[in-house]
């Protein structure tokens, strides 16, 4: 999940290096510039707010105390010139770091990168156990697409059988909450699930994670270790990106599949074990086999029943309602109170070719929702590659304006330069020719808009439109 980081530093030097660093990381950065009041530093959940003291709001510990005992409260990284003391009271009420303007700007940027990042790590953390406390059920894979429905029609007659499966699939689209919820709804649902990604670890400690070993079968091995096959015992073992599994460990797998027992390394004891396997890859393991870098053998074990999830640009149909269901999901858990999206956002979501499947259009909701001020997504809140897209993302009227908005010379500038000009002189004429439809009056014209009065003000003020 990305993290919405919220700047309002003064000096420039350090306000550009933060600037560059937090774009590199992928994060989304909102840059308030000089804060007048304490609302334009409330925040959603899982936020970051930097800050310099001069730009908290009079009186400084009293504007921290509210913010941090806000429902949402963000967490805040104050570049202080005051004195010792004053940086201990701003800690003391909860700040999650105080750093000198004293020091370097690139110290000062090299600590806050740090900071920023363990805290994306903790909220990715938060979230990802949400989603792992909800586990998937065959009754969530709903769809109005033709060949999705036989899919699934196809899922059900296997879900009680004890065969191999392999899944197959672009990546993204779904492979492994699909095998979760197959076991779900298997006999099997009261034992463990365990999944290995076997493109994921390294060749010698892929075989420890599958068997375990022995203690002081090798360099470090200073206790027994069970693998995955005895702790999925009596369960399902799901063996992800399966076509990337080094061909001795193949073999070694197949013959845990013909005779259901292994030794560990370093064992000399047989251990038996009832284990139903499901497999996914995104590759061609015809192709594969036919290459020699797939053994023929177990691909006929594994694919006793093949299924193959359908990618999301061939079932466009489902969209819309895969978009609403993520943003009714996803929203209580960030902690935002959006509950809808404008029709022409939801019309470049359908439109667009999704490579990344299921999995990418849940990181754009994830994303939109972060960036999103009012009650409903707009185009705005959406990746550019997204909203920007044609001839279904733009509208020809708005691909006209960005044609008139080029500039010859562009084309000696860098394609993120360009990119930004061109959105800013069209965002600029679509904000001005607003407010004068609506006569001035913000109110109106922010609700065209799809965003908050004050995210329209913001909007004006950067680009020093007037009211008519």
């Amino acid at each position: 999940m990305s993290s919405r980081v919220k700047l309002a530093v003064s000096q420039e030097k350090l306000h550009e290096l933060l600037v560059e660093n937090i774009r590199r990381q992928d994060l989304l950065l909102i840059d308030s510039g000089k804060v007048e009041n304490i609302e334009q530093l409330l925040h959603n959940p899982g936020d970051i707010l930097i800050i310099t003291d001069d730009n908290i709001p009079a009186p400084p510990h009293e504007s921290l105390k509210t913010l941090l005992q806000s429902p949402a409260p963000p967490s805040i990284i104050v570049l202080s010139s005051g004195d010792p003391d004053a940086r201990i009271a701003m800690l003391a009420l909860g700040c999650e770091a105080v750093l000198s303007l004293r020091a370097s700007a690139h110290t000062i940027s090299r600590a806050v990168d740090s900071i920023v990042m363990k805290h994306v790590h903790r909220q990715n953390e938060i979230i990802d156990s949400q989603r792992m406390a909800a586990k998937p059920k065959l009754s969530d894979f709903v769809s109005r697409n033709s060949s999705m429905q036989v899919f699934l029609n196809t899922v059900k007659k296997v879900v009680n059988c004890d065969s191999s499966l392999l899944i197959l699939g672009e990546t993204g689209v779904g492979k492994e909450r699909l095998a979760l919820a197959i076991h779900g709804e298997n006999k099997r649902n009261n034992y463990p699930f365990i999944a290995i990604n076997c493109a994921a670890l390294p060749e010698t400690l892929l075989e420890s994670e599958l068997f375990g070993h022995e203690k002081g079968a090798f360099t470090g091995a200073l206790k027994a270790r069970r693998g995955a096959f005895e702790q999925a015992n009596r369960g399902t073992l799901f063996l992800d990106e399966i076509g990337d599994m080094p061909l001795h460990l193949q073999s070694k797998l197949l013959r845990v599949l013909q005779e259901k027992q292994f030794l560990r390394i370093g064992g000399e004891t047989m251990i038996k074990v009832d284990v139903r396997i499901m497999a996914a890859t995104n590759r061609d393991l015809a192709e594969a086999v036919r290459e020699g870098t797939f053994r023929k053998d177990l691909f006929y074990r594994l694919s006793v029943i093949c299924l193959t999830i359908p990618p999301l640009s061939e079932r466009r149909e489902d969209i819309a309602e895969l978009v609403r269901n993520y943003i009714a999901y996803l929203a209580p858990r960030i902690g935002v109170e959006v509950n809808g999206i404008e029709d022409a956002a939801l019309n470049a979501l359908v439109n667009y070719n999704w490579p990344g499947n299921v999995r990418e259009l849940i990181n754009v909701i994830e994303r939109a929702l972060l960036l999103c001020e009012g009650k409903t997504i707009t185009l705005s809140e959406l990746p550019e590659d997204i909203s920007m897209k044609t001839p279904h993302g733009v509208s020809g009227r708005l691909a006209a304006e960005l044609t008139a908005a080029a500039k010859p010379d562009w084309v000696d500038a860098p394609w993120k330069a360009v990119r930004n000009k061109m959105m800013a002189a069209v965002e600029k004429k679509y904000f001005t020719q607003l407010l004068k439809r609506h006569e001035g009056k913000v109110a109106a014209a922010a609700k065209t808009a799809g965003i908050s009065p004050r995210a329209f003000y913001q909007k004006l003020s950067r680009h020093s439109i007037t009211g008519t």
